[in-house]
């Protein structure tokens, strides 16, 4: 199933602004895409509205009033590190600034829609990518996109999910444990279930006792002893297959 790809542009011209939305939307209908375009007239609408979503790609006008789009831009990065940043600009004297923030590229003024499609493309492409890798998840009513691979283990607390990961980091999900665990394990083989409250990426895992296993962040979470020949199989299994 392909989900809806989410793109979102900040330009403070209404026209301009529309008149690219409207780009968009032929790219959609070609490619046979669902999109939601959402358009922000200033850096601070975006800052009030848009962090409460996640998007795929992001345009950003550079002269924008106010705070332009390179400063818009160095805050989505402190939350955002993967999201595809895209300049739109008539000045070219911004080219070279657009490192500092990972820009993917830029695009002059008046938009070319094939370069603009060019984008889109790469943009779907990546998108088709991480859904193998990323869960997305809600918290404190704001979208939040984990990898996978971050996560060290899970636990079910009443009507929450809890999700260590490598950062140390704990993320906080208003979600029931086997709903997430579900879709998680769709996405991956290497999450097993160690207690009705417990499940570790099988990566993770430093050493496997009858009754707990210690994981790589030195953390110890229970095994249950329905779980336990499960959970040793797919140990043994894994670093096996790594020999």
């Amino acid at each position: 199933m392909e989900h809806t790809m989410t793109i979102c542009y900040c330009e403070d011209e209404s026209a301009q602004a529309k008149a690219f939305a409207i780009k968009i939307d032929q790219w959609a209908k070609n490619r046979n895409m669902k999109v939601r375009t959402d358009l922000f007239e200033c850096a601070e609408e975006y800052l009030f509205k848009a962090e409460q979503n996640y998007y795929d790609v992001i345009f950003l006008d550079i002269s924008m009033r106010g705070q332009n789009g390179m400063e818009l831009a160095r805050k989505i990065r402190e939350k955002e590190k993967d999201v595809i940043l895209v300049f739109v600009t008539s000045d070219v004297s911004y080219v070279f600034d657009g490192y500092e923030v990972g820009a993917y590229r830029y695009l002059m003024k008046p938009v070319d829609e094939k370069k603009l499609w060019e984008i889109l493309d790469y943009a779907r492409t990546q998108k088709e990518v991480e859904e193998e890798n990323y869960i997305l998840e809600k918290k404190d009513s704001q979208s939040v996109r984990i990898n996978l691979k971050d996560i060290i283990y899970i636990e079910a607390q009443k009507h929450y999910v809890n999700l260590f990961l490598i950062s140390g980091e704990c993320v906080t999900v208003k979600t029931g444990f086997s709903e997430l665990l579900q879709s998680v394990q769709e996405k991956s083989k290497e999450f097993i279930t160690t207690h009705r409250s417990y499940a570790m990426n099988i990566e993770k895992v430093v050493r496997i006792g009858r009754t707990e296993c210690v994981l790589s962040d030195s953390s110890v979470i229970p095994v249950s002893r329905s779980f336990y020949k499960e959970v040793n199989e797919a140990f043994i299994k894994y670093h096996l297959g790594r020999e």
